[in-house]
């Protein structure tokens, strides 16, 4: 892979920046990158390893009360080659008298201790488009325990930038209640669920987290104290809560709060499992797709940043892009970008290949619609075999 993806920090000294590099390192391996895709820069190699047409993302560490902001010849040649920067600074409060002036139009990110740091790095998968920028959530509780904490952790999550799903206030009026839940579960990134002692007694809150489990959505399990979790545990990420974790320690009271502690430990949790769970699904469908490839003797590649390409039947370039969720004409748009930025000299034919089960049958035609109007076309995962027979066999 010639080009490279670039994460670049500059400015001031920032204790957690080992460990920012090391997490997002981790993490573009979980995602099926090898470290050789990556290249690492910071002042000392920007003159000789930064690269003005390669996919990058700037981090600057700002400094509350400096007089000198460091590297402000770096950041204006990142601003004049349009570089996504993130401001990184301890307390937004104090962001105008952290950031330098070129800084202060752009939202800034709190990084206070290490219980940020995947919410850091998720961003700078997002700017690298190797993360899709919805963050979409979904909570599955029961009402009779824990509304009020569903309704928290709603606000919490949606304050921080989350598509959020809950029930009592993601469905309109007049909506079928079923098709919409089954509809935004599978196109979640990742479902908190609430534990509570009578969770799976109920028959909706149980076929949740099983079509989660079927569709590889990350779990992040949120087991309350006292709380023996049923065997479905395995499958998720879980957190064991104790009694400090809310507030007045009084977790049986079905109005009981969560405290801020426990939302950050709860966070920093979902953080870390939505990037693996949007990887796995996606891994799930490029195998799907490969499968039917080598049933049919299709000479199909997968590239490194996990596109799939072929010749169709006419001995024109093919890119498959394997997509996670919902389809909508913002993923066409991005997908479009995507391919320009890998294959600049190439015309490719475009699809996006995603799971239709589970979604509306009014999207599903709305898809259709898209189809007739945009130059990207959609390819259902269970109709590949026949796909691929009109399209690439002689």
């Amino acid at each position: 892979m010639d080009t490279k993806y670039q994460l670049i920090t500059i400015g001031a000294q920032q204790p957690l920046k080992t460990e920012i590099v090391q997490t997002f390192v981790m993490r573009v391996e979980e995602l099926g990158l090898s470290k050789d895709a990556l290249s690492i820069i910071d002042a000392l190699n920007f003159d000789i390893d930064y690269k003005p047409n390669a996919p990058s993302v700037a981090l600057y560490f700002g400094e509350n009360g400096a007089t000198n902001f460091s590297d402000i010849h770096l950041l204006k040649k990142l601003q004049r080659d349009a570089v996504f920067i993130v401001p990184v600074v301890v307390n937004l409060k104090n962001f105008s008298s952290s950031t330098p002036a070129e800084l202060r139009g752009i939202n800034g990110f709190a990084l206070t201790s290490h219980t940020e740091v995947d919410a850091l790095v998720n961003r700078i998968l997002e700017g690298l488009s190797l993360l899709r920028q919805s963050r979409r959530l979904f909570i599955s509780y029961r009402r009779v325990e824990s509304r009020t904490a569903a309704i928290q952790l709603y606000e919490q999550f949606d304050a921080s930038g989350f598509d959020v799903f809950l029930d009592t206030h993601s469905i309109k009026p007049g909506e079928p209640v079923q098709d919409e839940l089954w509809h935004r579960l599978v196109d979640t990134d990742v479902v908190v669920l609430l534990n509570t002692p009578g969770f799976f007694e109920s028959r909706w809150t149980s076929e949740e987290l099983a079509k989660a489990s079927a569709m590889s959505i990350g779990v992040v399990q949120l087991i309350y104290p006292g709380h023996t979790p049923d065997d479905y545990a395995s499958l998720c990420f879980p957190i064991y809560l104790e009694q400090s974790h809310f507030v007045s320690h009084d977790y049986k009271n079905p109005n009981a709060l969560f405290t801020q502690d426990a939302l950050k430990l709860i966070a920093g949790q979902v953080e870390a499992v939505r990037a693996r769970s949007l990887a796995a699904r996606q891994d799930g469908i490029i195998q799907e797709f490969t499968a039917a490839a080598t049933k049919l003797s299709v000479d199909a590649h997968l590239q490194p940043e996990k596109i799939i390409t072929l010749k169709n039947k006419s001995g024109a370039n093919v890119a498959i892009i394997p997509t996670v969720g919902v389809p909508q004409a913002l993923t066409y748009n991005q997908t479009e970008e995507l391919i320009k930025r890998i294959h600049q000299d190439e015309t490719m034919e475009t699809f996006l290949l995603y799971d239709h089960r589970n979604i509306r049958e009014k999207w599903l035609n709305h898809l259709v619609w898209l189809d007739l109007y945009l130059p990207i076309k959609a390819v259902k995962i269970t109709e590949v075999e026949n796909w691929l027979n009109q399209n690439t066999m002689l």
